[in-house]
């Protein structure tokens, strides 16, 4: 017997204590026992050895397992070792005399093939650290192997890099499979496993946190929870970098970055500041050559390099990577830090991206290259593509004073930037300060520059914008989308899109609604036209909001399916106003719960072109979720606190809220008085509703029935089926209280007939009034609504809706007035006294709404109305 000790080099590994079993990849390891190729292709640390040597101490299956070193990759000493391993695998060990006994002729690869068992018994080949092998005639003979179709033999290679096999071949044919990085990382169950057998407790947030920066990279969860074993506040390393012995950054300087030749080790400490990397980038930022070759192969060689498109152009290094490159930089660098941080400002002015230009130059400190960025387009850039800038640190440039001796455009650059960064940190009180003093930024001497002047309108727009000021909005806008007749914008992918949408949310929150439909389908076409996608999704959920608003249910599921699908194909962040439309919707159908997750889901970024009306309006649902679970003293607080500068619509719809409160705590004279400050306003009609309710409180019917008759006899684009609905519930419970419960009950199907069950709120509301007359008619009973949680935009199913803007010939506002008295049972000439016209008149009216809709008599008009969301 033999005492020789074992060559570790053909042993199967032990496997370390506490280790944690990974049945989802055991699993993938079985699965693949089809196909004569098997690769674990990752970097140091992924868990590419412990998985196998696992793997193989469950199976049963016959294991030749070698591990060469960087002096067995000659050709003669690889085959040996091989053999060596199939010795091991028969049982024979070390035994001289059971070596391979060569034929006349014969090399060793032909011997080690007469070696390959019988298909029933199997053999399996495992090489661990398979990327030291870049002999020609190792691969020559392991590529024999794979393809030589060998019944009953397996090949497991598991490299930190692809071996030079040609792998491709093996893809196409099928006899491969693939375990990468991204396969070996370690999913959230278990790292809490390995958290667990380590006696680790860790709060959810931490938790998180540990698995973002080890993306699940196994090496870098083993050691942290290590070094968090028997620590009473293991939360404190989470976010600990440390380089001392046993940590994970000693780990990754010696098993990685210690193996890089020193241009690849400057490349990456010197990128290591940027999110992304390009190899033209790297180039600019580190003044070498080539460097995207050097990205390419640190990316082939699992360098914790990660590629993040197809082609392989942009990169990111791994988090826990990235950090100690960072630490490296500053604690070698740091003097350099600037110089790398303005090159990088550069390269993205140069390539067009003026945002992270403007980031990288505020970083570098330098104002004079800020000052030219904010003035020439980057606002601009920022603007379109909703960059947030409050945390650049440009409040820390101020004051920005030209150089001395400078001319008259540099210093209007310097005065156009330091407007832009009082903009950006302006809120509704400061705001009108500053639109006062734009005029002055126009007058210097300088000939007109059309890069700054579309700066200045475009501060004019956003401070508009945040004073709600409609007029200076429109009047920059104009002027920006070259209405104004002054001398044509230059072009900008996008600008055309926001500037539209910023004018059609003015219009609607100022009540000018006639033209914001218009205005949303022109930014919708121009978001299209240039492609920004991101863009069309905020305009697509301000259409949703807006149909939502004016009662359009089908149109607004339109909008909202639509946006849906941008969402499935792009990388994008959920719109607010998409939320707001869904919550809105919520309500309005009855569906309460789901008005409130919508609500608890907005997220409002704080970026230039954000609409400031879309925090109040979110203000306004959350008060109105209050009031829904009785809770009127903190809705009252809230409502109160929206603020003396608010949009006047969103005014309005405070008030009313409040008038409301009023009512139904017993104060319905505070209600009136609250609302009598709209009385011949633009939103007097807006008003109708609770003020008529008020009226009822105090059993007025007369008042009450006058403000109801003006909802459903004045036309306004403010008004949709919602406030019609609510208007004919009113008048129904107007005529019960007037004991006239036939003109009740056919009001009530009316409302019925237009909510057409999507409308459901009013209806829950007034369903206790009208209790008694319900029991009586039971049929009418049965079409009462019901609250209904939604179904998603997305996956509803139906056409298209169908836009009333593109009728052929729109219906005039005297013609929409008509319409809506057809929903009645009045006569023609009783819609004539009503409106104060002719009868003759009120028939040519008709004539020409059953020919635009088309319908050829009233019925058919009413359905038709219906479809279109007109009524």
């Amino acid at each position: 017997m033999s005492n020789a000790v074992r060559d570790s080099r053909v042993c199967v590994p032990q496997l370390p204590l506490r280790h944690v079993p990974r049945p989802r990849l055991l699993a993938e390891l079985d699965n693949a026992g089809d196909r004569p190729l098997t690769l674990l292709s990752a970097g140091p640390g992924a868990g590419k050895t412990v998985l196998l040597t696992d793997w193989v101490r469950r199976g049963g299956a016959r294991v030749a397992w070698l591990t060469p070193t960087a002096a067995d990759t000659e050709p003669r000493r690889f085959w040996r070792l091989l053999e060596s391993a199939l010795r091991d695998a028969d049982g024979a060990g070390s035994d001289p005399s059971a070596a391979t006994p060569l034929a006349v002729g014969e090399d060793l690869m032909q011997a080690l093939f007469r070696r390959v068992p019988a298909p029933e018994a199997g053999l399996v080949v495992v090489i661990d650290d398979a990327h030291l092998l870049a002999h020609p005639d190792i691969l020559a003979g392991l590529d024999s192997l794979i393809r030589g179709c060998q019944p009953g033999l397996r090949v497991i290679l598991a490299a930190r890099s692809d071996p030079l096999l040609p792998l491709h071949r093996y893809r196409l044919a099928g006899q491969m499979h693939e375990l990468r990085a991204a396969d070996l990382a370690m999913t959230s169950a278990e790292i809490a496993e390995v958290l667990s057998v380590h006696g680790v407790t860790l709060a959810a947030r931490d938790f998180s946190i540990l698995a973002a920066r080890t993306e699940g990279w196994a090496a870098g969860v083993q050691l942290s929870a290590m070094r968090m074993e028997g620590t009473e506040y293991p939360a404190d390393f989470v976010s600990e970098l440390a380089l001392d012995p046993g940590s994970i950054g000693e780990y990754l300087v010696n098993e990685v970055l210690r193996h890089q030749p020193e241009p690849q080790r400057r490349l990456l400490i010197e990128t290591s500041f940027l999110p992304e990397v390009t190899g033209s980038l790297a180039d600019a930022v580190t003044g070498m050559t080539g460097c995207g070759d050097m990205l390419t192969g640190l990316a082939r060689e699992n360098a914790f390099v990660i590629p993040l498109d197809a082609a392989q152009d942009r990169y990111r290094y791994h988090e826990l990577f990235a950090e100690i490159l960072r630490y490296l930089l500053l604690r070698h660098k740091r003097q350099a830090i600037r110089i790398l941080h303005e090159r990088a400002a550069t390269w993205f002015e140069g390539s067009g991206d003026l945002g992270n230009a403007l980031y990288w130059a505020g970083q570098a400190g330098n104002r004079h290259h800020v000052a030219r960025l904010l003035a020439r387009g980057g606002f601009a850039h920022a603007f379109v593509h909703r960059q947030d800038l409050s945390g650049l640190g440009l409040r820390d440039l101020l004051p920005l004073l030209p150089p001395a001796g400078s001319g008259a455009v540099r210093a209007a650059e310097f005065a156009l930037a330091s407007s832009v960064i009082e903009t950006v940190f302006a809120d509704a009180d400061s705001a009108p300060g500053l639109l006062k003093r734009l005029p002055a930024l126009k007058s210097d001497d300088a000939p007109p520059d059309p890069e700054l002047l579309v700066t200045c309108d475009l501060l004019e727009l956003r401070l508009g914008q945040k004073a709600h000021d409609g007029w200076a909005v429109d009047a920059a806008a104009n002027r920006l989308l070259g209405r104004s007749g002054d001398d044509p914008v230059p072009p900008r992918p996008g600008l055309r899109a926001a500037v539209l949408l910023a004018q059609a949310i003015s219009h609607l929150w100022h009540g000018r609604h006639d033209d914001v439909g218009m205005l949303l389908d022109q930014a919708l076409a121009e978001a299209r036209g240039d492609e920004m996608a991101a863009l069309e999704l905020e305009v697509l959920g301000m259409v949703a909001f807006v149909e939502s608003y004016w009662s359009r249910t089908h149109h607004a599921e339109d909008a909202a399916r639509r946006a849906q699908a941008l969402l499935r194909h792009k990388n994008l962040a959920v719109p607010p106003a998409l939320e707001l439309a869904a919550a809105l919707r919520s309500l309005v159908s009855g569906d309460l719960g789901g008005r409130m997750r919508s609500v608890q889901r907005i997220l409002l970024p704080d970026v230039v072109g954000s609409d400031p009306g879309l925090a109040v309006a979110l203000a306004l649902g959350q008060a109105s979720a209050l009031m829904t679970r009785g809770e009127v003293n903190e809705a009252r607080a809230m409502l109160q606190e929206a603020g003396r500068r608010i949009p006047p619509l969103l005014a309005v719809m405070r008030d009313v809220m409040l008038a409301d409160l009023d009512t139904s705590l017993g104060r319905p004279h505070a209600a009136l008085k609250l609302l009598r400050n709209y009385r011949g306003s633009e939103f007097a009609i807006l008003t109708a509703m609770p003020s008529a309710r008020a009226h009822l409180a105090l059993s007025d019917l007369r008042s009450a029935q006058d403000c109801v008759r003006a909802v459903l006899t004045t036309p306004s684009t403010q008004t949709g089926r919602f406030q019609l609905v609510e208007a004919m519930l009113c008048e129904a419970e107007i005529a019960q209280r007037s004991d006239d419960p036939v003109r009740a009950l056919e009001t009530l199907i009316r409302a019925l007939e237009i909510g057409q069950g999507e409308i459901v709120l009013p209806f829950l509301n007034m369903k206790d009034v009208f209790r008694a007359l319900l029991t009586r008619h039971p049929i009418v009973a049965g079409q009462w609504p019901a609250p209904q949680p939604r179904i998603a935009a997305d996956s509803a199913a139906g056409p298209p809706a169908v836009n009333p803007r593109d009728l052929p010939e729109p219906l005039t506002q005297r013609e929409l007035t008509i319409l809506r008295f057809l929903t009645t049972s009045m006569s023609t000439s009783e819609i004539a006294d009503e409106l104060c016209l002719s009868v003759n008149t009120v028939k040519t009216h008709l004539a020409a709404i059953y020919r635009k809709l088309p319908a050829s008599r009233r019925r058919e008009a009413v359905l038709r109305a219906r479809e279109l969301e007109l009524i």
